[in-house]
């Protein structure tokens, strides 16, 4: 039986096998892709198990037969994914995976000779619903999906870590000096020192850095809240500008003002945000 002898797999049952982790929390490019099969079929289980031998970077940590084996394997396996039958002796396979739900970094894939179970496998967010016999490819794509979820979770997690060391850092100004760009390749830092201003545009905000636009599916105000009051003020509902990009600032229609950058952008202002004008004009009284 697969795992057998493998000194760190233990056996759930007569016909279940699991090995605990070596170290769990190593990003997934830092380790195989963990599997748990759970098919109450022997030849399919064997059938699957062939296929993933010869994808790359994987590793068959567990199977099993049965649904309430196969939560004690998980539990103990802490499996990154899990390909399962939707016929199961003792429950049913949406039924187990609606449980599993939140348990798996990279998710479920159910594995059926009926193909009149797709939808409800999508409603418990399943990853996919292979058709027995699994074909290479199709079980192929179903890997490559589920790393690469798993991939982009965990560098999310990651920055998001990352934050908040820089956090920790600039405690006493309660400020990041940084904003985080996410881009299609990946993400880096930008000083908000360079930032020239930030406008809002549907449910984006351009962040307009000197030559270059950058484009985040962002909230303005949550932006906001991580600038420096003392360098950026907002100027309007979809506006803010850095301070010490200020050129001039001229009066406009309706007692509004016009702030005219080093870039020379020109940035409307709005009634709503007259306190901040005030405040940035050094006045008291009404600009």
């Amino acid at each position: 039986m697969y795992l057998d002898g493998d000194s760190q797999a233990r056996r759930i049952s007569d016909v279940g096998w699991a090995r605990t982790p070596d170290d769990p929390s190593l990003p997934a490019h830092g380790r195989p892709l963990r599997i748990v099969i759970v098919d109450p079929d022997r030849l399919a289980r064997r059938h699957l198990r062939q296929l993933l031998h010869d994808e790359p970077d994987v590793e068959l940590v567990a199977e099993c037969d049965a649904g309430e084996q196969a939560v004690e394997v998980i539990t103990l396996a802490r499996p990154d994914l899990v390909f399962l039958d939707v016929t199961l002796p003792d429950t049913d396979g949406f039924t187990l995976g609606a449980r599993l739900q939140g348990h798996l970094p990279g998710g479920l894939v159910y594995v059926s000779d009926r193909p009149q179970g797709a939808l409800r496998a999508f409603e418990v967010h399943a990853l996919g619903y292979l058709l027995k016999p699994v074909s290479r490819e199709r079980l192929h794509a179903a890997v490559a999906h589920a790393r690469s979820l798993l991939l982009r979770d965990r560098r999310g997690a990651a920055e998001e870590r990352l934050l908040a060391l820089l956090d920790e850092r600039d405690a006493e100004r309660q400020r990041r000096a940084r904003l985080l760009i996410r881009h299609a390749d990946g993400a880096f830092f930008l000083r908000t020192q360079s930032i020239d201003w930030i406008e809002a545009a549907d449910k984006l905000v351009r962040i307009h850095a000197g030559k270059h636009v950058y484009e985040q599916r962002e909230a303005l105000a949550r932006i906001e809240r991580h600038l420096d009051p003392d360098q950026f003020v907002r100027v309007s509902r979809s506006a803010i500008v850095n301070i010490d990009r200020i050129r001039e600032i001229q009066p406009w229609f309706n007692g509004e003002h016009l702030v005219l950058l080093d870039d020379d952008s020109q940035v409307p202002t709005s009634r709503h945000y007259r306190a901040n004008l005030r405040r940035l004009l050094g006045r008291g009284d009404s600009p």
